[in-house]
């Protein structure tokens, strides 16, 4: 290995680290950050010297997939906790709401709770089945951010199995 190859790798864990502890993070999108280290190494590096096409292409879909799970697990969990079609309605609006409003890791966490709980009262049910939906979404953050752990884990084995063989 030269010394070029060497410097690369290196930029390539460390954004695989910060992608690592931002997937951890509900406001950093961790598992992007890691797939950008995959796409930086195959970009620095080229063909003879990185990994393939494919691989940036299938760390990318499931870098995807980690990013619609963080959408969609907070609905889910609300839904699994008894919410009405109203309430993860409410749940998923609170989560998009969360990454506008100031400070984002506060409403990120506490938005989709607030709009399970709006959405359960507009739909005619009481606080506690609102309540009940919120403690769902939190639920479902949780699982999504395991998942969107997981799957970086995933992208980085993948990457180093593809470049060292």
């Amino acid at each position: 290995m030269t010394w070029i190859e060497y410097i690369a790798l290196g930029v390539t864990l460390l954004i695989f680290l910060v992608g690592l502890f931002g997937s951890l993070l509900p406001v950093v999108p961790g598992s992007l950050i890691v797939w950008l280290g995959v796409v930086v190494h195959r970009l620095w590096m080229g063909p003879e010297d990185s990994v393939t096409w494919k691989m940036v292409i299938l760390t990318g879909i499931i870098m995807l997939i980690g990013q619609i799970a963080d959408f969609v697990m907070g609905v889910w969990g609300a839904r699994k906790f008894g919410a009405s079609w109203k309430g993860a309605v409410g749940a998923f609006a609170g989560a998009l709401m969360g990454f506008i409003l100031p400070p984002p890791l506060f409403w990120l966490i506490v938005g989709p709770v607030i709009g399970a709980i709006i959405g359960e009262l507009a739909a005619g049910r009481s606080l506690r089945d609102g309540g009940k939906a919120g403690i769902g979404t939190v639920f479902g953050g949780i699982l999504a951010f395991a998942l969107k752990f997981g799957l970086s884990v995933c992208v980085i084995a993948l990457f180093f199995l593809d470049y060292i063989f």
